[in-house]
């Protein structure tokens, strides 16, 4: 077995990489420097090896089962006991980290965030409540955030916006795979809610999430609100053009939404 290329391919480095950049990037637009930013980064960075780690740990059997060769312990690179001790160490680096970097109660707000991530792993991703731990985990963030700064907390609407942002991005996520996760008697809010369904909930989701955004960009920089609005409507008709323009549309306003989330605290 080549265990680090391994831990490398279980960790699922895109998203673990996209939001340890994202935490990174507000922590920056906030007021986060130097060596305190490098400790929100490690800090993030292992929380989610983690639970990229925990993730494929946990269904060994189901991608064997599915012969998913792409997976790191289907193609024997890596076995499922390292996983889980991998995971582990990360999750107690992850702690040690955010309480060294935000303190108690802001470390412990991203603690929680990361065990979020745990409970949808072991209980909740083929549940309707799989959306609940992305609202939870996402929401704590800006809090992490500001109460390591010294703030009493995050500003509501940045809590919101990210919560609401971070359910619709794994409603959007998921709306591919609803028909082979149905097939394979796995579970999750979008495949209880079916395709049409769940791809309506997105929209509202992204749809509110911009709006939330708008309108706090709207006092502060009324032409970011005008371009946010925009956009939106832009997605919205190039969705009409068919599915697969409809799934690229609601990934484009996940970004939309977080961009323009780090526009409106760097502008106030």
């Amino acid at each position: 077995m080549s265990a680090p290329r391994g831990l490398a391919r279980a960790c699922h480095p895109a998203p673990t990489l996209a939001v340890t950049a994202l935490v990174c990037a507000f922590g920056a637009i906030l007021g986060w420097r130097g060596g305190g930013l490098a400790l929100v980064g490690l800090a993030v960075l292992t929380g989610q090896l983690s639970v990229g780690w925990v993730n494929d740990a946990k269904d060994a059997d189901l991608d064997r089962a599915q012969a998913r060769s792409a997976k790191p312990v289907v193609a024997g690179l890596i076995a499922p006991r390292a996983l889980w001790a991998a995971a582990l160490a990360a999750l107690a680096a992850s702690a040690a980290l955010s309480w060294l970097a935000a303190g108690w109660l802001g470390g412990s707000l991203h603690v929680w965030a990361v065990a979020w991530g745990w409970i949808y792993t072991l209980g909740l991703s083929r549940t309707p409540l799989s959306w609940l731990p992305y609202a939870l985990a996402f929401g704590a963030l800006p809090g992490f955030l500001a109460v390591g700064l010294g703030e009493p907390g995050a500003p509501l609407w940045l809590t919101a916006a990210f919560a609401i942002t971070a359910v619709g991005a794994h409603l959007a996520n998921a709306l591919p795979d609803v028909a082979r996760d149905r097939a394979a008697g796995v579970g999750g809010l979008a495949v209880s809610l079916g395709e049409r369904r769940a791809a309506l909930l997105c929209w509202a989701l992204t749809g509110a999430g911009t709006g939330i955004v708008a309108v706090e960009a709207l006092a502060r920089q009324p032409w970011l609100a005008a371009v946010i609005a925009l956009a939106w409507l832009a997605a919205a008709l190039l969705a009409r053009s068919g599915r697969a323009s409809a799934f690229h549309a609601l990934l484009a306003l996940v970004g939309l939404d977080v961009a323009a989330i780090a526009l409106a605290l760097a502008l106030g």
